[in-house]
């Protein structure tokens, strides 16, 4: 059962359904959860599990009923699509003035919905970073270990790093691409070190191997299709999508103290037009992700006063760390076609183009099996990697992709996606592969600003990218390094010509200008509403996820996370709701 099917009999509600009133009654909900991406899908689902409370979960994006998401081999059909919000930022300073595009997920599941579905925690020294730099007390590696714990069903089984039983399944591939174990080899036959499981917090992060991706029976697994789907027949939960939040509504607090505003609810636009007002009896959370996030508690009125003064908005509390710490992967890629690009794509369970959606044997494969090409997340091999022997962490991720690929994978993903679905695809691209070059643990830092008091205009975001020159320095040497490992015998069957940037790029100055006019995102945007000490001037929530200066109101997504861990951010953006849950529930019991 793939895509719409999944959906059915679940008491999914679609605003519509209400009556076209001028003004809307106001409700009523213990829990008002802004965002149904990987936080919010969690926090839905624990939040309701006793079936006493009553849990509002909105959403603005769709339901996740399109095929492409359940297939992982759809991945192309996703960015840029009707379930992607299509970010881009501001002209770039280091980047030539270039503007970069971000996919976000605009349906049930958030952004995991349209990923490469790799399950990367980071390291334990990740998680040391984030008490012994940023304050974030109680989130040390032993504090956070069981909560990834909690929300994984290992395929592999159980084990001092991981957990069984719980929501989401975590896999192996069910197919490795030839070129892939090709990789794989070289980098052995190169002497670099082998790590067989890169969740592992007992061994150094550092080695090549295959990616674990979320996966069920060779289907994408999202947080709706595992957390949300179990909280759907719940009377207790009501799930809402195509639902604009326009603001967090504050009261003046009779309690004084630290917190001189309590949040009361929020203020929707429903799929109608209406405005209405929701009120959460508990608590508001929001959990829209780094854009997001920042946005909705600017236009409630917290944040940086000048930014809030200039936009007219009154200033309720003034948090300067409010959009503040944007981190993501910067990643460049080099791109080769194979020695026979047009003939080889007969061979299209080895090199990937629109070949391999036509094969009625991969289709069978996928449909009847749950294996085959259709269950690549693109990404299958990679590994993590020192540039410079001195840094404590691996600062370079490279990842193998057997699909041909221009400077921009974007634009070649949406060259194949437009030119129809798996069985009429006109495309008619080249057979070859791709190696991504990606920052694992960026230094640079970014932004995001309010451009208008109209939340559907999308914030201003200045990624900054590559403001620090270590993080250049890192795609430059890890460009090198893919060089290198291509040039094994290992891919002499697979290898033709060096596509992009091509063979006469050989210089750091010539590989650095093409990382500036090429660079784009390997999607794990975080940081804008960073967790800290109450102390802390930047931290804009605690460290139990509570907005400062006003009660009943918390941020649990990947906005509180400090400092960029090693991997793709799904993980611990799910391991912080579960934690974010539990500090719920014990305030709970303790107004209770």
């Amino acid at each position: 059962g793939v895509g719409g099917s999944r959906l059915a009999g679940v008491r999914m509600v679609d605003t519509q359904s209400f009556e076209r009133t001028a003004k809307l009654q106001t409700r009523d909900f213990d829990y008002v959860i802004v965002g149904a991406g990987a936080a919010g899908c969690v926090l839905a689902n624990r939040l309701s599990e006793d079936g006493k409370k009553s849990v509002l979960l909105l959403e603005a994006g769709k339901a996740d009923d399109k095929l492409y998401i359940h297939i992982p081999l759809g991945f192309p059909y996703l960015c840029g699509s009707d379930v992607d919000w299509r970010y881009s930022s501001e002209p770039e300073d280091k980047l030539d003035g270039r503007r970069l595009y971000f996919p976000r997920g605009k349906v049930l599941g958030g952004s995991h919905a349209i990923s490469v579905m790799l399950y990367h925690r980071g390291s334990a020294r990740d998680y040391e970073v984030w008490e012994d730099d940023f304050g974030a007390d109680g989130w040390g590696p032993k504090d956070v270990l069981p909560y990834f714990k909690k929300t994984e069903d290992q395929e592999r089984g159980p084990s001092t790093f991981h957990g069984v039983g719980g929501p989401l399944r975590v896999s192996d591939l069910r197919f490795v691409n030839p070129m892939a174990t090709s990789f794989l080899k070289a980098c052995k036959k190169m002497g670099l070190k082998e790590n067989k499981d890169f969740n592992d917090w007992s061994v150094d992060q550092e080695g090549f191997g295959t990616f674990q991706v979320t996966q069920r029976d060779g289907s994408r697994e999202t947080p709706s299709t595992s957390y949300l789907r179990a909280a759907l027949g719940r009377r207790n939960v009501t799930v809402e999508t195509g639902v604009t939040v326009e603001k967090v509504e504050l009261e003046e607090s009779e309690l004084g103290g630290d917190s001189p505003y309590v949040a009361t609810g929020v203020t929707v636009i429903n799929k109608n037009g209406y405005r209405e007002q929701i009120r959460a009896r508990h608590e508001v959370i929001l959990a829209g992700g780094a854009f997001a996030s920042p946005q909705l508690l600017m236009l409630s009125g917290i944040g940086p006063a000048e930014d809030l003064q200039s936009l007219g908005i009154p200033v309720k509390v003034e948090l300067d760390g409010v959009g503040q710490n944007l981190q993501d992967h910067a990643s460049a890629l080099i791109s080769y076609s194979s020695k026979d690009p047009m003939n080889d794509k007969k061979k299209n369970r080895v090199f990937y183009s629109e070949a391999t959606g036509k094969s009625l044997r991969n289709l069978a494969q996928y449909f009847v099996l749950g294996g085959g090409p259709l269950t690549s997340n693109m990404c299958e091999a990679g590994g993590f990697f020192r540039t410079d022997p001195e840094y404590e962490s691996p600062d370079l991720q490279l990842r193998f992709v057997p699909f041909y690929s221009e400077p921009d994978p974007y634009f070649s993903m949406g060259d194949f996606a437009s030119a129809g679905n798996y069985l009429n695809n006109k495309a008619n691209r080249p057979a070859g592969f791709t190696v991504q070059s990606v920052t694992a643990r960026p230094y640079s830092t970014g932004s995001v600003s309010l451009s208008s008091t109209d939340v559907r205009q999308a914030p201003s975001i200045n990624a900054n990218w590559l403001s620090d020159d270590r993080d250049l320095k890192t795609i430059v040497e890890g460009l090198k390094t893919i060089r290198k490992i291509v040039a094994m015998p290992e891919f002499e069957d697979y290898r033709g010509d060096e596509a992009y940037p091509g063979g006469d790029k050989v210089s750091d100055e010539d590989l650095a200008a093409y990382v500036k006019e090429s660079c784009h995102t390997a999607n794990a945007l975080i940081g804008t509403c960073r967790m800290g000490r109450t102390s802390d001037p930047e931290a804009v929530v605690d460290t139990k996820l509570r907005v400062k200066g006003v009660s009943r109101l918390r941020v649990i997504d990947s906005s509180v996370i400090p400092k960029l861990p090693g991997g793709q951010a799904g993980a611990p953006t799910m391991m912080i709701a579960e934690k974010g849950a539990d500090m719920l529930l014990d305030a709970y019991e303790r107004r209770a």
